[in-house]
């Protein structure tokens, strides 16, 4: 590419997976947003959404890999911009480029910690009928998922690849153990296949179309963030095929298991009888799912500990991305 590489490349393909699935961790992004989804098209928002996204998603990401083969440089965008765009507009186009890359992935660092402070406090509400959350204490849970991401970067780099890895592995077996957990728990009283892929729901005081455009949030946020293998991909060796495999299947998975996940949890919603419950519950869609499968407060706090130790990962990823794309940029 014409210029000396300044990054080890100490991540290998499956290190490097796990830290853009850790981003994406579709499954858990899209369950843990279930609030802006059911109230904005219900069901069919949170199912049909995500292939609507999903889609959408695949073909940006199959554009981008072709991109990144040709061109495998952690400045990602902004330098491809440089390369395609007409020779009087460069520096323009692709300044605004890489800023706008900068502030999303900047900005995506608070996604993680957001969520997860979400689902501890939750949590809480869930144990303890009389607690009345306050803004300052989801906030230190959030400022705590951002420390621990903090230092693990400045002064763990080393052991990200280890850490990625475990990412994956940890995302995808409480995938799998969650959704066994709740179909089996809640057998044969699933809701119907009517509500699960043809319930409409509108609540957001919007009319109906642009209400089901405003659940599409849902799906973008759990399929947000696959070009990280970009700005990560001078610390993979053999860039230029492993990149643009990885980036697709990241989306593909994503896309797979979020289908199913979501799936999963409708069916064992309760159906029409409790959606309204669900929507309005105080410890958040996720936990009244898992405590209506399970029977169980225990069962669905230990069910909860994927989801919140997976946007923890999240927030490392992300971070560690955020400060590669920042670096290039500079």
């Amino acid at each position: 590419m014409g210029h000396k590489a300044e990054l080890n490349r100490h991540f290998s393909p499956l290190a490097m997976l796990g830290l853009a699935f850790a981003i994406l961790n579709s499954w858990t992004a899209l369950s843990a947003s279930l609030s802006l989804a059911l109230p904005s098209g219900g069901p069919t928002s949170v199912i049909w959404g995500l292939i609507t996204a999903g889609i959408c998603n695949l073909s940006l990401a199959a554009s981008m890999a072709e991109f990144l083969s040709a061109y495998p440089t952690a400045g990602g965008q902004y330098h491809w911009v440089a390369v395609i765009a007409w020779p009087k507009w460069r520096p323009l186009l692709s300044w605004i480029t890489g800023w706008i890359n900068v502030s999303g992935w900047i900005a995506l660092v608070a996604s993680g910690g957001l969520l997860g402070s979400q689902l501890i406090v939750g949590v809480i509400s869930f144990t303890n009928q009389s607690y009345v959350p306050q803004r300052w204490h989801q906030f230190l849970i959030y400022i705590g998922y951002n420390l621990i991401a903090f230092l693990l970067n400045a002064f763990g780099n080393s052991l990200l690849p280890y850490v990625t890895k475990g990412a994956f592995a940890w995302s995808i077996t409480g995938f799998v153990i969650i959704s066994i957990t709740v179909l089996a728990c809640s057998s044969p009283n699933y809701a119907s296949g009517k509500f699960v892929f043809a319930t409409f729901i509108n609540e957001s005081g919007w009319p109906d179309g642009i209400g089901w455009l405003l659940g599409l949030l849902q799906a973008g946020l759990g399929l947000t963030g696959f070009d990280a293998v970009a700005h990560m991909i001078e610390e993979i060796p053999n860039p230029h095929v492993e990149g643009p495999r990885i980036m697709i299947a990241t989306v593909l998975i994503g896309i797979t298991t979020g289908f199913l996940f979501l799936t999963c949890l409708l069916l064992v919603s309760g159906g029409s009888a409790n959606v309204q419950n669900i929507i309005g519950s105080a410890a958040g869609p996720l936990l009244a799912i898992f405590y209506k499968a399970t029977g169980s407060k225990a069962g669905s706090i230990c069910l909860l500990v994927f989801p919140v130790l997976c946007l923890l990962f999240a927030t490392i990823s992300i971070m560690t991305t955020s400060s590669r794309m920042t670096y290039a940029f500079a």
